[in-house]
């Protein structure tokens, strides 16, 4: 009969400089997961709050003093012998200069360079989400193109990305995305996301199946995937993407037939899965902190989310 793994709780940082750099440190070779670069921070202590746990961290690790933080993203991960749950907080402010208390090499890291980086493989998902918005917007479906252009022109590129659900085939938007700099991600269709440089492929179930039959798509940006349940999760993985949808967290309207997961449901499907995950389905921008407590990264849909028309 085979020990129980080992179980650990970490608290690791994003630690960002203005120049959309990040702070790497990398890890001894003797060390578990020896010799890979990582987001400082350490182990938390029993009854330790995850603020006051980085704080020391990153005053013992780096030099780092007077840290405040926010949460960003949790990871669980099982590893052959070891089962982490990492809390990954993004620093917001912070006195002094990182550098190497402990001897371990440090750098700071343009965002893009990430990907070129060997991370432990729990930090993975956070190299993606790294690279998302924080806010899924999807336009209505019931306005106007001149409409939805006109409400492009009003979101934050910054925070905010564009699911074109059902405006995938318009060649208008995809050009207003573009030339606002907004990341934009096309249902289905590898071969437009390609043509129209979408930031990402999104499939629907129906486009989850097809993948499954024809093959995964072929597509340079990340994949992401619709999912329901634990067995939807399961298939994206497997099909190799990058992030997944996950609803509906509260009833909606539109979809007035689907059981809802509740937070604790969603928390529950997250789980153990190295997928980035936004919550969707009556949730708005508000419920950002709540959906990163339960382990999502970031929140989801239309209406809530959707600019309202500028007054005349």
């Amino acid at each position: 009969m085979s020990s129980p793994l080992a179980e650990i709780v970490v608290v690791a940082a994003i630690i960002p400089d203005g120049d959309d750099r990040l702070c790497l440190s990398r890890r001894p070779e003797h060390k578990h997961q020896g010799g890979l670069w990582e987001f400082p921070g350490g182990k938390v202590e029993a009854g330790e709050a995850l603020d006051h746990a980085l704080a020391r961290e990153l005053h013992e690790e780096l030099g780092l003093d007077g840290v405040r933080s926010t949460p960003f993203l949790t990871v669980r991960h099982r590893y052959p012998d070891l089962a982490v749950t990492l809390h990954f907080r993004e620093v917001t402010a912070y006195s002094g200069v990182a550098h190497g208390r402990e001897g371990q090499p440090v750098e700071w890291v343009p965002r893009s360079e990430l990907s070129a980086r060997a991370f432990p493989e729990a930090n993975r998902p956070v190299a993606v989400a790294l690279q998302l918005p924080a806010e899924w917007v999807i336009p209505p479906q019931d306005l106007d193109e001149a409409d939805v252009i006109e409400g492009l022109a009003r979101l934050d590129p910054a925070r905010q990305g564009v699911y074109l659900r059902g405006w995938s085939d318009r060649p208008a938007v995809t050009a207003a995305c573009r030339a606002r700099g907004l990341r934009f991600w096309i249902r289905d269709d590898a071969g437009a996301a390609r043509r129209e440089g979408a930031f990402g492929l999104h499939l629907s179930g129906e486009g989850l199946t097809r993948a499954e039959r024809d093959g995964a798509p072929t597509f340079g940006g990340l994949l992401s995937v619709a999912c329901h349940d634990a067995a939807q999760i399961e298939r994206a993985m497997a099909l190799g993407a990058d992030m997944a949808t996950l609803s509906p967290v509260r009833a909606t309207p539109t979809h007035p037939e689907a059981a809802p997961l509740g937070w604790e449901g969603l928390a529950d499907l997250i789980a153990g899965n190295p997928l980035v995950f936004y919550a969707l389905g009556g949730v708005g921008p508000g419920d950002l902190a709540t959906a990163r407590a339960h382990g999502a990264y970031g929140v989801a849909g239309i209406r809530g989310f959707w600019p309202a028309p500028t007054d005349l």
